[in-house]
């Protein structure tokens, strides 16, 4: 997979990725091929994204985070610091995660904890990630569940706390 580094002069010209033209693609972000980032989307220096992802509108990602490929970030999702997104993943609206189980004002950790949400697994609506879980492969958390622990491959996860209902066929 072929990745450049964003150049906000080429934004959404002769580039392997499209930026919107009211996106903000750090330089020194990198960016895969067919890649589509869309408006009001803030990418920082650091991130590195896969080809042919889907970034939608006012989704804010950080320096230190990695997406993979034929990932989807719906609209109004933050990826912090730690964050690792493998490829497939598809990350509902307003998803949100966190990267300290102690925040504090001014006061940071030495190095945040890092998210892992593994291949194929899906992420819906409002749904909460806190700090240094683990999504495992092909699961997925409902919409508005809010996940305090790991989730196990391939479990359906609901509610506050987010509890198991089910796991899906292999």
């Amino acid at each position: 997979m072929k990745k450049i580094k964003a150049d906000p002069r080429l934004s959404g010209i002769n580039t392997s990725f499209f930026s919107h033209k009211h996106a903000l693609v750090e330089p020194g972000a990198e960016i895969g091929e067919r890649t589509k980032i869309w408006a009001f989307a803030h990418i920082l220096a650091g991130a590195n994204i896969g080809a042919d992802c889907n970034i939608c509108d006012h989704v804010f990602i950080e320096n230190d985070v990695i997406v993979g490929d034929r990932v989807t970030i719906k609209c109004g999702v933050q990826l912090w610091d730690g964050v690792r997104v493998a490829d497939d993943v598809f990350i509902g609206p307003n998803a949100t995660f966190t990267n300290d189980i102690f925040p504090r004002s001014k006061q940071y950790p030495e190095k945040f904890l890092q998210t892992h949400i593994q291949a194929g697994a899906s992420i819906g609506a409002n749904a909460t990630i806190l700090a240094g879980l683990t999504i495992g492969k092909k699961a997925m958390v409902g919409a508005g569940a809010v996940v305090t622990k790991d989730v196990p491959a391939y479990a359906i996860v609901v509610g506050n706390p987010a509890r198991v209902i089910r796991y899906e066929e292999h």
